[in-house]
């Protein structure tokens, strides 16, 4: 039959109860964007990025992110009706067309 010690390689175990007395503040995380309004505006409305950087009040590089997003979801959103999806997915296409060239 083995016998438990109580001490471990760091010393002696931690047991119940255990309280702290530490109070955290907390950032709350700013609201995300709404993809469809953000596919609408940039491939429907023909915004660029800084002007959506703008409106939505987000740097370059956090739109560019919400960019991808929307391609991964193969511009499938909520909130968008199947002829949006269409034009959008469309439109995308022209775009990345044209700055290939």
């Amino acid at each position: 039959m083995r016998q438990i010690t109580l001490y471990g390689a760091h010393g002696p175990r931690l047991e119940e109860p255990l309280a702290m007395d530490k109070t955290y503040s907390i950032q709350w995380r700013d609201s995300r964007l709404n993809l469809a309004e953000l596919a609408k505006l940039r491939w429907i409305e023909g915004l660029d990025t800084n002007s959506l950087a703008k409106h939505f009040k987000k740097t370059p590089y956090a739109i560019e992110n919400y960019y991808r997003n929307i391609r991964r979801l193969n511009y499938k959103l909520d909130g968008l009706t199947e002829v949006e999806s269409e034009k959008i997915l469309l439109a995308s296409k022209n775009l990345s067309r044209r700055s290939r060239l």
